[in-house]
């Protein structure tokens, strides 16, 4: 069994495995505008409202639309951000406090938290007063392209709780282009070699709206479905890491071992993105690199004469002798098969033959298994090998071989003495 990690793994480029900032439930069909539905008036007070038209937020916001009858839209001003005032006045005139408490739907049910695209500032005070209104892109990203919703927002004044301001906002949320993947890279080396269980990144557009990070559930298992977005390999749903317009951080599905091809489908909503054939091997090695460019100095730890471990690099080369601890991905199924997406302690799990050379020598590999650390991926793979004699200074390139496949053409070195 491995050490437990000292050091927290730097991320593969651009791979982001942080817990999420957003929900990925899909909104009700409730949200979408519903023209005559009745709203109920506040109590002893009336709002106005006056909106900016602002341009629109790619993959957020769109355009704010009506605000009640009789209401003016201001187009002379211009912003990434739509904004508008809602100009809380008393009648008779007092002063009553005031606080925004939320959303409803034309049809009168609350709208949840996570898909309430109204920001309102200030969100409590005392009226009469103006307050800014202004869209949550990280709610409005949630939202079907190509559609209209529409939210009222909700104030409790004074004594008087969850009542509706006059105004509904409506939210066009511009349509898209279907998602379309570039590719399907190797998160370590950004090559396309691929096996099952690979951390992989996907490229494109489209692909989302929101950008959010995941993590594992009450089962160890990553989500196959974030803000309406899933990938598959040959039908099966991938365990999501992360999530982009652009870039999505995905798990190959172990359950593709023997293919030797595969087909990558990205699914956003009822949208989905022409296939693209991949190859798939039974591993695909690959080492994670210090730059998180995919080549040159491996992201690689050495344990130094005091036992302390620190990374290796032209400042800090490694002695002959010296342990090393270098991390990848690619090691294809384990035995006994992986039964989740993370593990709750480190065992006993075998890959493929490993083995392992620095400057075209052998090194002699103390350990090739899980990381130390409990609660980590199945998709990472810890090699233990010793720095062997003999060889040149300077960056010496390192080969990972795990059964027949080895990363040699990824170009990893590592610094020696």
């Amino acid at each position: 069994m491995p050490p437990a990690l000292p050091f927290q793994m730097p991320p593969p480029p651009r791979f982001h495995c942080s817990s999420p900032r957003g929900s990925s439930r899909r909104p009700s069909g409730s949200r979408f505008r519903e023209p005559g539905v009745r709203r109920r008036k506040m109590k002893s007070c009336s709002i106005k409202a006056i909106f900016l038209l602002g341009c629109a937020m790619p993959h957020a916001s769109g355009q704010l639309l009506n605000c009640g009858p009789g209401i003016t839209m201001l187009s002379s001003l211009t912003g990434d951000t739509p904004v508008g005032y809602l100009d809380l006045q008393v009648s008779p005139v007092a002063q009553l406090t005031f606080k925004y408490t939320g959303a409803q739907y034309p049809n009168g049910m609350a709208v949840p938290d996570a898909l309430n695209y109204l920001v309102m500032v200030p969100s409590s005070g005392t009226a009469p007063t103006s307050v800014t209104v202004g869209i949550n892109p990280l709610a409005a990203a949630l939202l079907k392209p190509g559609l209209t919703y529409s939210e009222h927002p909700v104030f409790t004044v004074g004594q008087t709780t969850g009542v509706n301001a006059s105004c509904r906002v409506d939210l066009k949320v511009p349509a898209e282009p279907d998602p379309v993947i570039q590719s399907v890279l190797n998160a370590a080396s950004f090559q396309p070699i691929l096996s099952p269980g690979a951390l992989v990144s996907i490229f494109g557009s489209h692909l989302t709206g929101p950008t959010l990070s995941t993590n594992y559930d009450m089962s160890a298992s990553y989500p196959t479905s974030v803000a309406s977005t899933s990938v598959t390999f040959n039908g099966v749903a991938a365990p999501l890491l992360y999530v982009s317009p652009g870039q999505i951080n995905a798990i190959v599905p172990f359950a593709l071992a023997g293919k030797t091809s595969v087909q990558a489908i990205v699914q956003r909503f009822d949208r989905t993105s022409p296939a693209i054939t991949l190859a798939l091997q039974d591993t695909s090695p690959a080492i994670f690199t210090a730059s998180q460019s995919g080549s040159g100095q491996g992201a690689i730890l050495q344990q130094d004469p005091n036992g302390q471990f620190t990374y290796n690099g032209p400042s800090n080369p490694a002695r002959a002798g010296a342990a090393l601890e270098i991390f990848a991905s690619g090691m294809g199924v384990w035995t006994p098969p992986a039964q989740s997406d993370v593990f709750l302690l480190p065992a006993n799990f075998k890959t493929q033959p490993v083995s392992l050379t620095i400057g075209a020598q052998p090194a002699k590999v103390l350990y090739a298994g899980t990381l130390g650390a409990p609660l980590s991926s199945w998709s990472v793979l810890q090699v233990n090998a010793v720095v062997p004699g003999g060889i040149g200074s300077g960056a010496q390139p390192v080969v990972l071989k795990i059964g027949a496949n080895d990363n040699a053409q990824q170009g990893v070195t590592v610094w020696v003495e």
